[in-house]
């Protein structure tokens, strides 16, 4: 029908052909854009490794490989949600394993995840993927000191009109300075301020870090399907 009327009147045709190569240009710019992002913090990567090389104070090696190792996984982090940055809602599952996928190669950490088939807005969704991100970082920096194959488990379910994700490593536990307080938590903890939910951080008592966050949920969209209108 719209192409039917876009024919008989050339001046909106022709409007609408501008504004579909306006469209496609903008888009390509915002590719281009993120590529150099990502290129961006591969050289800046590559540059703190020739620092770290050139640093004889074992504490300067150790803040230059964890800056490091925070934007090649920043880095990971942001190709990922350009991939998913257009989704209004997201479903979490298979977003969460993309993103663990994506986590574990940056950090060097074997993630397991366990999540039921809650959807959140995309917004929501690239926050939480932020702040497990961190965890992942702090887990690999103060729990396994480095050491590449620690486990990471990251559980993320609804409960009632909440949403909680859970991060648990198996390292040395709190007590031991896992939970940190530098610029990840400080990151963490914005995000819990955005998402008006709550940080929680804990010992397991078989050893290791739990954080759990838990944040409201509003309403699920109701299923594209005439089933739901039978249970109302």
């Amino acid at each position: 029908m719209y192409q039917g009327v876009a024919a008989n009147q050339p001046g909106l045709a022709r409007e609408l052909s501008s504004a579909r190569a306006q469209l496609a240009s903008q888009e390509r710019q915002i590719q281009e854009l993120n590529h150099r992002i990502a290129n961006s913090l591969q050289l800046a990567a590559d540059m703190l490794v020739f620092e770290q090389l050139r640093a004889r104070d074992p504490l300067a090696q150790a803040a230059l490989e964890a800056s490091r190792a925070r934007l090649v996984a920043v880095g990971e982090l942001h190709r990922y949600l350009y991939d998913h940055a257009d989704r209004a809602m997201v479903e979490l599952r298979p977003f969460l394993a993309g993103l663990c996928k994506a986590v574990g190669a940056a950090t060097g950490l074997a993630v397991e995840l366990d999540a039921d088939g809650a959807s959140v807005p995309g917004d929501m969704a690239q926050q939480l993927a932020i702040a497990i991100n961190e965890f992942a970082i702090n887990a690999a920096k103060h729990a396994y000191e480095g050491r590449p194959g620690g486990r990471l488990a990251v559980t993320c379910r609804r409960e009632g009109a909440e949403l909680v994700l859970s991060v648990a490593d198996r390292g040395k536990g709190l007590s031991s300075g896992t939970g940190g307080g530098g610029l990840g938590m400080s990151i963490v903890a914005a995000i819990v301020r955005d998402l008006k939910g709550a940080l929680t951080a804990q010992t397991d008592a078989e050893g290791g870090a739990r954080f759990t966050i838990r944040a409201p949920l509003g309403p699920q969209p109701l299923p594209r399907s005439f089933e739901v209108w039978t249970q109302l």
